[in-house]
C-alpha cells in the first residue's frame, strides 16, 4: 500500500494517559494520497519491525487538530526513536466523533483487534 519515513515528534501525551501510547509522527511525511482514517500497519524502528494501528486525521472527541500517530501493538518503546518507517497495510475505518472518551476507548479497542486480525493475515514489504 503506502510506505513512508517520518520523524517522531512530541505529542500531547494523551495516548499514554488513555493507556494507548502512541508515537506522534510529523504529518509532513505523508503523501497527499493517504485518506484520513485508522489503518493496520507495520512500523520499522531501527532493524526491528512491529505491528501497529495508525491514526491520521482530526481528533474530534477532543476538539483537537489533525494528528498522525501510531500505536505499537503488544510492544512499548522506552525511548522514542528519531524516525520510523511505516507501511500502511489496510484502512480500517474513517475518523469518527464519539459522544465520550469512554466510547472512543471502546472503538480504539475494536480497532486494535481489527488491526491484529488483518496483520495476522498479511506480510510486510519492509
Amino acid at each position: 500500500m503506502n510506505i513512508f519515513t517520518a520523524k517522531v515528534i512530541t505529542g500531547s501525551g494523551r495516548g499514554k494517559s488513555l493507556k494507548v501510547p502512541t508515537l506522534n509522527l510529523d504529518p509532513a511525511a505523508l503523501s497527499v494520497t493517504i485518506k484520513e482514517g485508522i489503518y493496520a500497519c507495520y512500523v520499522q524502528i531501527g532493524k526491528k519491525i512491529y505491528t501497529g494501528a495508525f491514526h491520521y486525521g482530526p481528533r474530534p472527541v477532543f476538539d483537537d487538530s489533525t494528528s498522525c500517530e501510531v500505536h505499537l501493538l503488544d510492544a512499548e518503546v522506552t525511548k522514542a526513536p528519531e524516525e520510523v518507517i511505516v507501511e500502511l497495510v489496510h484502512r480500517i475505518r474513517d475518523v469518527q466523533n464519539f459522544p465520550s472518551v469512554e466510547a472512543l476507548m471502546q472503538e480504539i479497542a475494536e480497532d486494535i483487534t481489527a488491526a491484529r486480525g488483518i496483520l495476522a493475515l498479511s506480510s510486510t514489504s519492509l
